[in-house]
C-alpha cells in the first residue's frame, strides 16, 4: 500500500474510526514510552551490577591479601618441622637397629641384655615424646590456622549474601509495585 493510498484511504474514514487511529497512536505511544522507561530500568541495574562486581572483586583481593600470608607461614612451619619429622624418624630407625644388633650380640649375658634393652627403650621413649610433642604443636598450629582462614572468609561472605538478599528484596518490592507485576 502506497503512501498517497494511505493518505486517500485516511481522508475517507467516518469519525468513529479517525478516533481509533488517535487511540492506537496513543497507545501506541504509550507502549514506547513503557519499552523506553524498562531500558532505563536495565541500565540501571546493570549499573548495580557492576559495581557489585567490582566490590565484590576487591572483597576477593583484600581475601587473598589477608590469606596469602597465613598460607605462606603455614607452609613454612610444615617445610621447617619435616626435616625434624625426618631425622627424629630416622633416629628412632637406628635406634631400634641398635637395639636389636645389641640383642643379637648380647645374648651370652643376660643381665647386659637387660640393661641395653631398657637403655634403648628410654631413648625411643624421649624421642618419641618429642616426636610426638613437636607433632601435636604442628597440629595445633595448622588448627589454629584453619580457624582463622575460616573466620576470614565467613564474614565476608555473610556480609555478600546480605547485600544479595536486599538487592533481592528490593527487585521483588519493584516488581509488586509495578503495574506489571500485579497479576
Amino acid at each position: 500500500m502506497t503512501v498517497a493510498s494511505g493518505a486517500a484511504l485516511y481522508l475517507f474514514q467516518d469519525d468513529v474510526s479517525r478516533h481509533d487511529t488517535h487511540l492506537l497512536m496513543i497507545f501506541v505511544g504509550l507502549i514506547a514510552l513503557a519499552l523506553a522507561l524498562q531500558a532505563l530500568g536495565f541500565l540501571i541495574a546493570g549499573v548495580f551490577a557492576a559495581k557489585l562486581l567490582y566490590s565484590i572483586t576487591g572483597i576477593a583481593k583484600e581475601l587473598h591479601k589477608r590469606t596469602g600470608p597465613i598460607i605462606d607461614k603455614s607452609t613454612q612451619v610444615l617445610n621447617d618441622l619435616a626435616p625434624k619429622v625426618q631425622s627424629m624418624t630416622e633416629n628412632v630407625e637406628q635406634i631400634t637397629y641398635a637395639v636389636r644388633s645389641k640383642t643379637d650380640d648380647l645374648v651370652a649375658t643376660v643381665g647386659q641384655v637387660n640393661q641395653t634393652v631398657q637403655e634403648a627403650n628410654s631413648r625411643a621413649r624421649a624421642q618419641m615424646a618429642r616426636a610426638d610433642g613437636i607433632l601435636t604443636e604442628a597440629l595445633t598450629a595448622t588448627e589454629d590456622i584453619s580457624h582463622t582462614i575460616q573466620d576470614s572468609i565467613r564474614a565476608p561472605v555473610r556480609q555478600l549474601v546480605g547485600v544479595i538478599a536486599g538487592i533481592k528484596a528490593a527487585i521483588d518490592k519493584l516488581i509488586e509495585r509495578s503495574p506489571f507485576g500485579k497479576d
